[in-house]
């Protein structure tokens, strides 16, 4: 009777393990499997990026208060990133190393990104 009993919560002990670990593990999305655009390269050539899906890496700089754009800062370079438009917000996070999925757009003459994925730390928001 000891056995089974040993043996159920070994067995319980196992599923709660892997549960967790299913739950923690975080596949990155498909769209960060492409291969990053330095944003030197977005502002230097800004006519063949409009409207192109791109993934961008760097630093928040500047963030909203209420999380709802950032500046991104790649070596000497920086772009603004506009994630309202596609309805979400993410923690203030400045100086922390972030990935963002997004569509270039001009504005006003500049290049901008749409950021429809943001990934921080592990996190990731959209």
């Amino acid at each position: 009777m000891k056995r089974c009993g040993l043996a159920g919560l070994l067995i319980l002990l196992i599923l709660v393990t892997l549960t967790i670990q299913a739950a923690l593990a975080k596949d990155e999305p498909a769209e960060f499997k492409n291969e990053s655009v330095k944003i030197f390269d977005i502002l230097e050539n800004e006519s063949i990026y409009d409207s192109k899906m791109v993934v961008v890496e760097g630093k928040i700089g500047l963030e909203c208060a209420s999380g709802c754009w950032f500046i991104l800062l790649d070596d000497a370079t920086s772009i603004y990133v506009d994630i309202l438009p596609s309805n979400f917000v993410i923690p203030q996070k400045s100086g922390s190393n972030a990935k963002v999925y997004g569509e270039v757009i001009l504005k006003n003459g500049d290049p901008q990104i749409i950021g429809k994925i943001v990934e921080i730390g592990g996190e990731i928001y959209q």
